[in-house]
């Protein structure tokens, strides 16, 4: 399941994953990702259930992930543990207003960030918890924006599993969002005065793009990179061109009506043929598509194509974010060392032994992202920063895009995507 992560998304038209191919075991189930979870899903079926783990002696487990899930066709109420659940839930205001969403029952104690429960107005979805990076201040005023109240007048609120449906500790109140730090748990509320300065504030035109949550890995997955680009770093991360297309693990799980990307892969997306065709009628600028392969066959596959960036431009704003630059005892293995780590970053060491070192430098990725003014005036709909970010063998650029993208998206409905401001004329943070 996915923590720390804001799911409010401003779309009009649902996505079922519906599977109808038939295997050895007969018919596989209704097969939903996490982030693709919408009111009408637990309309129909009350009680969801995580694949993993739970599914992994059926014929069909190798097409489901870490965020998949299926409804729960056992008896009722069902115990948490069987599984990871997700519960029909009805969430009411101090007003005595309700609405919708769902929960993950608790097994021992009242737990919010076990529960994690998340609300659904109308098409868009929120969470409170925020896990270690906590909810974004726009996601937030989104949550106001449309319920038309100030954080005051929301919370606390309370959260109710509908009755007979499982057992556990299915309840419990929402005094506001949650970020978890070492000094222990934060929450923050979006007062009228806080929300009138960010209704008020001067927004960038440019968006950072990200993806709703990650699926499946790139093949083979232990030296996908090197066959996929040039000059890439085994240490670092970082990689030159892309020379070859993403290998996919054969499934038969269709394609969700918008966009998705792999695990690892932070700055590569892919679409259905159709989501392709409407982009390129759209106009949008800065994009081209290519194949994804079947790893076992190397034939391409015809349910998704692969949405290439090829704009880079030094845009970042990275004064104030921790370096990491690719050599011996770096600022991380500094840092690491001197928290008791060092045994790990021994360990880690012994296995790149006689890999050498490339030099380049990458960024922690920053909570709140500021890009330098004036370096995007001519910029197409979409590009990619210069810079990359990451930690450890972790590297990737930031994508950015123009609001006529934005809103090619949201006018279509299409899932897979959330948005963040990139403020111009700020610097970058990192919480």
């Amino acid at each position: 399941m996915v923590v720390g992560v804001a799911t409010n998304d401003l779309v009009s038209l649902r996505t079922t994953r519906v599977i109808t191919r038939l295997t050895d075991g007969g018919t596989v189930p209704e097969l939903r990702q996490f982030s693709d979870l919408c009111a009408e899903d637990f309309q129909r079926h009350p009680v969801w259930i995580s694949c993993h783990g739970v599914d992994s002696d059926e014929p069909w487990y190798e097409d489901t992930d870490e965020e998949t899930f299926r409804p729960w066709t056992g008896a009722l109420p069902v115990a948490p543990t069987e599984g990871t659940l997700l519960v029909r839930t009805t969430l009411e205001l101090p007003d005595g207003s309700r609405y919708p969403g769902f929960v993950t029952p608790a097994s021992e104690k009242r737990d919010l960030g076990m529960q994690q429960p998340q609300m659904f107005i109308g098409t868009q979805r929120f969470s409170f918890w925020g896990g270690m990076v906590g909810i974004r201040a726009e996601d937030q005023q989104a949550l106001c924006s449309a319920l038309g109240k100030a954080g005051d007048e929301i919370f606390p609120l309370r959260f109710t599993a509908d009755p007979g449906l499982a057992t556990g500790i299915v309840s419990g109140q929402v005094d506001g969002f949650y970020r978890s730090t070492h000094a222990g748990i934060q929450i923050e509320t979006v007062g009228p005065d806080k929300l009138r300065a960010f209704s008020n504030s001067s927004l960038s035109t440019i968006l950072q793009v990200s993806a709703r949550s990650n699926n499946g890995y790139p093949q083979p997955q232990d030296q996908y990179k090197k066959l996929m680009y040039e000059d890439a770093c085994q240490r670092c991360g970082i990689y030159g061109r892309q020379v070859a297309p993403f290998r996919f693990k054969k499934s038969g799980r269709s394609m969700a009506s918008g966009f998705s990307q792999l695990n690892w892969v932070f700055d590569a997306f892919f679409v259905s043929p159709d989501v392709a065709s409407e982009i390129i009628k759209a106009g949008v600028t800065g994009v081209s598509f290519g194949p994804a392969l079947d790893h076992r066959t190397g034939s391409e596959l015809n349910d998704r194509l692969q949405l290439l960036i090829s704009t880079i431009i030094p845009s970042a704003e990275t004064s104030q974010l921790p370096t990491v630059t690719c050599r011996p005892h770096n600022e991380e293995e500094v840092n690491l060392t001197a928290k008791g780590w060092g045994n790990f970053v021994l360990g880690a060491e012994a296995k790149l032994v006689g890999i050498p070192h490339c030099g380049r430098v990458k960024y922690h990725v920053p909570t709140s992202l500021a890009i330098n003014a004036g370096t995007v005036t001519d910029a197409p709909d979409l590009f990619q920063t210069a810079e990359w970010f990451g930690s450890g063998a972790l590297a990737y650029r930031l994508t950015l895009a123009s609001e006529r993208f934005v809103a090619l998206i949201r006018g279509r409905g299409w899932r897979g995507l959330e948005f963040h401001n990139a403020q111009q004329g700020s610097c970058s943070e990192r919480t």
